[in-house]
């Protein structure tokens, strides 16, 4: 019986414009009512989950910043930390350096950033609903380089966007001779870093183990490269229908796609 699932959001609990649908909220909140624990597990930091899903009273956990930070959202604090050392971001923002290249660093539920990575978000996301999630998550600091290395081991993870894959392989290709990093392909100019202690389905069994659950007891659901630690971990993985290819060949079952509603269809038939 499954008693806890992990959602991933973007491109799974959310659709396109980053909604959550009445038939996957109606979903949730039935599997809930049967004591099933319903939890958020996302690359976003923890301000950049969104209000309709953090405001869901049965929602008490959520695991940010793929894998890195595990919260209890009630008491407000975190309850399991894999993050990186200052030296080691600092050493990943050196290393992806390039034109019009927009880096920031997650910490402490935040996204950081300067002034030229600000304006560059908002000339790709400017119009779509992606802004209300940067307006809500972001932090602007004056000196970059200088705001990270003020950091003492709260840097959860770096989010890299590039203007074309080329230049996120040849970034990427820098990355490679790094130690200690985790190097996650979100899309196809993107990339994200976070510590190789972090992983989304490494913090799941984590927090099952905590709640007292065996790992057959939980399910997890997502989409994409970041969600491949879920679909390994997981007693039962789903995977969603837009998944990337990798995805799809390493869950157990798939479900309908993030447009239609996808995570309801699959509460109904392997919870509920």
């Amino acid at each position: 019986m499954i008693r806890m699932i992990g959602l991933d959001l973007d491109g799974t609990l959310l659709t396109r414009d980053k909604r959550l649908t009445t038939e996957n909220e109606a979903a949730l909140r039935e599997a809930s009512r049967r004591g099933v624990f319903v939890v958020p597990v996302t690359g976003r930091p923890c301000a950049g989950i969104p209000q309709e899903v953090s405001d869901l009273p049965f929602i008490a956990y959520a695991i940010t910043s793929n894998g890195a930070v595990t919260m209890d959202l009630r008491e407000k604090k975190i309850i399991r930390a894999r993050c990186m050392t200052p030296q080691t971001a600092a050493l990943v923002i050196e290393r992806s350096e390039g034109e019009n290249v927009i880096r920031e660093y997650f910490a402490r539920g935040y996204g950081y950033h300067d002034a030229a990575s600000r304006q560059l978000l908002r000339e790709r996301f400017g119009g779509t609903p992606v802004i209300e999630y940067l307006r809500r998550s972001r932090i602007p600091v004056e000196d970059f380089p200088a705001s990270l290395m003020a950091e003492i081991d709260e840097i959860e993870n770096i989010s890299i966007m590039c203007r074309t894959p080329d230049q996120r392989e040849k970034i990427r290709e820098k990355l490679e001779e790094l130690t200690g990093i985790r190097i996650i392909l979100p899309w196809k100019t993107d990339l994200e870093i976070t510590s190789d202690r972090a992983d989304k389905g490494e913090a799941l069994l984590a927090l099952g183990s905590m709640l007292g659950l065996r790992q057959e007891e939980i399910m997890a659901i997502g989409d994409g490269n970041n969600d491949l630690g879920l679909m390994k971990a997981a007693g039962l993985s789903i995977a969603m229908g837009n998944s990337d290819p990798d995805v799809l060949e390493a869950a157990d079952h798939v479900t309908e796609d993030n447009e239609h509603d996808g995570v309801a269809q699959a509460i109904r038939r392997y919870v509920l």
